[in-house]
């Protein structure tokens, strides 16, 4: 019974990594829809494995006499019941062929995993990989079996697909009207850039599977901000589970927490000084680990990074710019901010130079927030670009196009994609910082340089 427990379990493995990555790969290529019904018809078969393998251990196994192993049959047989009317609402909402597919798939993985038990057991495989020139051509003659079949089945799938003209209609002059939906669709992938295709989000395809419907086309016009206010809803929630209880020897959750919190902490304060910084490290450090979340984002499967759009940026740094003119004002005074926009004059010079440095000042505070905003939409967006563009190349590489994957290609730009939303949050936090500490009294500068200094020396 052991035996077969770990069997199963490895079958839920193999199927949910298998079966997420057909899922994205038929969402990705073929159709958002066939892609997630693929991926709810896999769910829902894992489901029904999992309830009936806890209905077998409660009448079978060892506690099937007591109150528990009556309660898990029950338990079990009222999930089954529950799965069964989630089935019948997924076949009214998805396609059922999709369905079926993705939930005949755990089925295959049991199929083929008994079946590669019995083949790595028989003596004809044995005597295959005995010798390695043998299973070489062993391989080569399979990759060559496979190439040909999925030739031979891109052809008839070409074959049996719809011309472009069968999907317009002509129009009152004669030319071929666009088809119904296909403003939609365009609508959905369209990013900002200029009509650029992106990868499908979540939202795309609740928005295409409730065309035409007032609060689908509500939820569309505000996509990025729905994915920006989840963001800042999920950040919430791990700062709420962190400090719930919190433990005078952290562990877990409050540990990882607290070290990007302390971390965040030391490198503000070694900007600002040790002296100021600790009264801008809760701005500065929720700066940093919002937009580095919102960056991330849009590396997960059907999500969106909201840094790709302008209207983010431009918020986030007007947020800075007002930010840094509320401490110029507060910690300069009215009069002592206007004095730092003349450029601080104290001679003959300076108040020569007075009226020229008054308009230089204030283009520079007014660039500040224009460099913030599409430095940070600029890099954001073009990983995003860069990511779609080899995944589209991953797919025309192969000779036979029709079918539903491609060479991950955009897979080998994950790091840099890491890497570079880092980069972004940090230049954004560190620049952010330096606009505090330049609106700050030269006092402070002063100090800043003479710890800095001593500190160096030291």
């Amino acid at each position: 019974m052991i035996m077969g427990l770990e069997f199963l379990a490895r079958v839920r493995k193999t199927s949910t990594w298998l079966g997420g990555v057909l899922a994205l790969m038929a969402a990705t290529y073929v159709s958002p829809m066939l892609g997630l019904a693929f991926a709810a018809g896999g769910l829902w078969s894992l489901f029904n494995l999992q309830l009936l393998e806890r209905l077998v251990v409660s009448i079978i196994g060892p506690a099937r006499t007591t109150p528990d192993g009556v309660r898990g049959a029950g338990m079990a047989l009222m999930g089954m019941l529950v799965l069964l009317g989630a089935g019948a609402l997924l076949l009214s909402l998805l396609s059922p062929m999709a369905l079926l597919l993705g939930f005949l798939l755990p089925l295959a993985v049991i199929v083929l995993k008994a079946a590669a038990q019995l083949l790595l057991a028989s003596r004809a495989w044995g005597a295959l990989v005995r010798h390695p020139f043998r299973a070489a051509i062993a391989a080569v003659a399979l990759s060559v079996v496979t190439w040909f079949a999925l030739g031979a089945l891109t052809s008839a799938t070409a074959q049996h697909a719809p011309t472009p003209a069968e999907h317009s209609t002509p129009s009152e002059h004669g030319t071929p009207a666009p088809a119904e939906g296909e403003h939609a669709a365009e609508g959905e992938h369209a990013s900002e850039g200029g009509g650029s295709q992106a990868f499908p989000n979540i939202i795309g395809l609740i928005v295409g599977a409730n065309h035409g419907k007032p609060w689908a086309d509500f939820l569309h016009h505000y996509e990025i901000l729905v994915f920006s206010l989840f963001i800042a809803l999920l950040l919430l929630l791990i700062a709420f589970l962190a400090s719930r209880k919190p433990q005078l020897v952290p562990k877990g959750l409050q540990n990882g927490v607290e070290m990007v919190v302390e971390g965040l902490s030391d490198f503000i304060t070694g900007i600002l000084g040790p002296k100021q910084g600790p009264r801008f490290v809760p701005f500065l450090g929720t700066l940093f680990i919002y937009i580095l979340s919102m960056n991330l984002f849009g590396l997960l499967p059907f999500m969106h990074s909201p840094t790709a759009s302008l209207n983010v940026t431009v918020a986030l740094a007007l947020t800075v710019f007002v930010y840094v003119q509320f401490i110029g004002f507060k910690e300069l005074g009215p009069l002592g901010w206007l004095d730092h926009m003349l450029g601080s004059p104290r001679d003959l010079t300076g108040w020569l130079l007075a009226p020229l440095m008054l308009p230089i000042h204030v283009l520079g505070e007014l660039a500040k927030p224009i460099s913030l905003s599409c430095r940070l939409f600029g890099n954001i967006f073009g990983e995003d670009m860069l990511l779609v563009a080899f995944a589209s190349l991953g797919v025309t590489m192969l000779p036979f196009q029709a079918l539903p994957f491609g060479i991950p290609m955009h897979a080998l730009f994950f790091p840099l994609a890491l890497l570079g939303s880092a980069l972004q949050a940090m230049v954004f936090t560190v620049l952010s910082s330096i606009y505090i500490l330049l609106m700050l009294p030269h006092e402070h500068h002063d100090e800043h340089g003479h710890e800095a200094g001593a500190q160096h020396a030291h």
